[in-house]
């Protein structure tokens, strides 16, 4: 490997495709109603952090809409497990 650094260009690119990584994964994750997994929530949150990406309050609206999506897929993966548990118990 070499010992040379990585221009601000090539940074810059790669900097944007991982932006475009996780945003492209939960969108489709949503497109497909399914639940984006903890790891790549919990990536894509440290990513926004690391690049001092905050909420403003005046976007209460789209806060509100994330808090409503993020409910919803709370409550698919308890109705998954339940029926998972419920399959469980019937096969005893």
């Amino acid at each position: 490997m070499s010992d040379t650094p990585a221009s601000v260009s090539a940074l810059g690119r790669l900097h944007k495709l991982v932006a475009e990584a996780y945003t492209e994964r939960i969108k489709q994750d949503l497109e497909d109603k399914l639940p984006t997994d903890a790891a790549t929530l919990a990536g894509a949150a440290k990513f926004l952090k690391d690049n001092n990406i905050t909420a403003d309050p005046a976007d209460k609206d789209d806060l509100d809409a994330m808090r409503e999506v993020l409910a919803k897929q709370a409550q698919a993966r308890r109705q998954r497990g339940s029926a998972v548990l419920q399959l469980a118990k019937s096969e005893d």
